[in-house]
């Protein structure tokens, strides 16, 4: 199999999302079809490579640096490792778009948090709680919509 075709289709796939996200960030249909194709999809992916990766003879671990890297010494676990980030880092952006839609938050204003979360994910999640505080006038104790009709 050729994992970089892998890579770049799912690099190609959430940078879809991610101007999807953007441009359309208050039409439900998007959140719909990546909650329900493209999260799927990808998780399917990463679920395969990261089998294939930790599959071969198991080294390494969480408790240490040296012990991580050696649990992404092939190409598949990195391809996986990689397909990790690409999921969850669209994820928070769904949730900071569905977030600043119900709160009333221009996109132009979202925009540098988006770019910041796909390049940099916790960077622009942090901006984002930041503006975020701004617009409610108080720093956020909890990570949900509250008090909002739908």
């Amino acid at each position: 199999m050729d994992l970089e075709l892998i890579f770049s289709f799912a690099n190609s796939i959430a940078f879809i999302c991610w101007v999807l996200l953007f441009v359309l960030y208050q039409k439900r249909w998007v959140y719909k079809a990546l909650f329900s194709v493209v999260f799927p999809l990808l998780a399917l992916i990463y679920l395969y490579f990261i089998i294939q990766g930790l599959g071969h003879e198991p080294q390494g671990g969480f408790d240490s640096l040296a012990n991580v890297k050696l649990l992404f010494s092939n190409d598949e676990a990195v391809l996986a490792g990689w397909i990790h980030y690409l999921v969850f880092d669209l994820f928070v952006g769904m949730w900071i778009c569905h977030d600043a839609d119900r709160r009333g938050i221009n996109r132009w204003v979202l925009l540098p948090c988006l770019l910041l979360t796909f390049m940099l994910g916790p960077t622009g999640l942090l901006l984002y709680v930041i503006i975020r505080a701004f617009y409610m006038g108080k720093f956020p104790q909890e990570p949900y919509v509250e008090n909002l009709v739908h």
